[in-house]
């Protein structure tokens, strides 16, 4: 008998030190993104990527980008969603974290819905603090809309910042828009 509750007390020390060695990193929560696709008739267009920063700006992971451009066709029209490659080093990309990542072309209409759960792209889970999720688009060619969303993932404060969209030039806020109806959630 003191021989199993020796036994089970060290498990349970071994347990609260496996907790107490990973209590910075994010437990329970994951972030949902969510948009529709218009699709845009035409060459150099429908392009997207999004991707994950942290508060300093550094790149963390890649949720998805269209397989043109994930398989490599940054390489022959090198503005097809040029910030994501140079944010995320693609060209050094494995093959794994381009297979995960790389979809096919979003359909017209297409309600989408992605979700980070909060691990970089080693699949290590991310400490609490703040996140910038990003999202690039090709309207045509050179001439792209961006979406950014901020959250605070972990501890107590967990929360949803205002999001915005910005344009590659003035006017093209008025045009054609590859993605809308961006929503941005932290779901516990």
């Amino acid at each position: 008998m003191k021989k199993y509750f020796i036994i089970h007390l060290l498990f349970a020390c071994f347990c609260l030190t496996v907790v107490a060695a990973n209590a910075d990193e994010v437990a329970g929560e994951r972030v949902e993104l969510s948009y529709k696709v218009i699709r845009i008739p035409g060459p150099g267009s429908n392009q997207i990527a999004v991707w994950i920063e942290d508060g300093d700006g550094n790149y963390v992971r890649s949720l998805y980008a269209s397989k043109f451009t994930a398989d490599g066709g940054y390489v022959r029209r090198p503005v097809s969603l040029s910030e994501w490659v140079e944010k995320s080093d693609w060209a050094n990309a494995s093959k794994e974290e381009i297979d995960a990542v790389s979809g096919s072309t979003q359909t017209d209409g297409e309600e989408v819905t992605l979700i980070w759960d909060l691990t970089d792209k080693n699949g290590k889970k991310v400490a609490p603090g703040k996140y910038i999720i990003r999202m690039e688009a090709n309207i045509k060619n050179e001439k792209k809309m961006f979406w950014s969303g901020e959250i605070v993932v972990g501890d107590d404060s967990s929360s949803v910042a205002p999001q915005t969209i910005t344009y590659s030039e003035s006017g093209l806020e008025n045009g054609d828009q590859l993605f809308k109806d961006v929503q941005l959630n932290l779901v516990q």
